[in-house]
């Protein structure tokens, strides 16, 4: 496995293994263990949470489904989770460039857009599947990538006292801010 693999197959599915936009976080935990707490979004509010596997940041809304996944990649290395042992990360070389990305979205016949350039920045983004691409322009002639993600994915979450009754067991348990 190489990391261009699994972010063209992110590009192309909208997925970093079993995480995507609509998944529920009971899943997912049951297949990669409990993902490490970065914290609450909004400090007013306990939901939504970020949290991570490695490099794979994950924002779980309060009725526990996945609104964006984001996997960081402006390390020399990209750290993703086992499937196959929980408690394991998979970690891969990662300065990944524009040409390598979009040749690896093209063999996947991944249609793609260019954004609108920021200073410093260029980005893409996947067609259906709408994952971003950025890359940094200011290290070299192939920009590098930076992050690639999702959007927020839309979806009627569940009003707070039914939440409180489907999560009464208060999953998952909150870290001390």
């Amino acid at each position: 496995m190489e990391a261009l693999d699994v972010l063209a197959a992110f590009g192309s599915t909208g997925r970093v293994g079993l995480l995507h936009p609509g998944a529920r976080l009971r899943t997912v935990v049951g297949d990669y263990g409990m993902p490490w707490d970065i914290g609450r979004i909004n400090l007013r509010h306990r939901w939504p949470r970020l949290y991570s596997y490695g490099d794979v940041e994950l924002v779980v809304c309060r009725c526990r489904i996945v609104t964006s996944v984001t996997v960081q990649t402006w390390r020399r290395t990209v750290e993703l989770p086992s499937h196959a042992q929980s408690d394991k990360a998979i970690v891969l070389p990662a300065r990944l460039t524009f040409t390598q990305v979009t040749g690896a979205l093209a063999a996947l016949g991944c249609q793609w857009e260019l954004l609108k350039p920021i200073e410093g920045q260029s980005a893409l983004r996947t067609l259906p599947q709408r994952v971003e691409f950025t890359f940094e322009t200011d290290d070299g002639p192939d920009p590098v990538l930076h992050v690639a993600g999702t959007w927020a994915h839309d979806h009627e979450c569940m009003p707070p006292e039914v939440v409180d009754a489907a999560f009464a067991d208060d999953f998952p348990p909150e870290q001390a801010d």
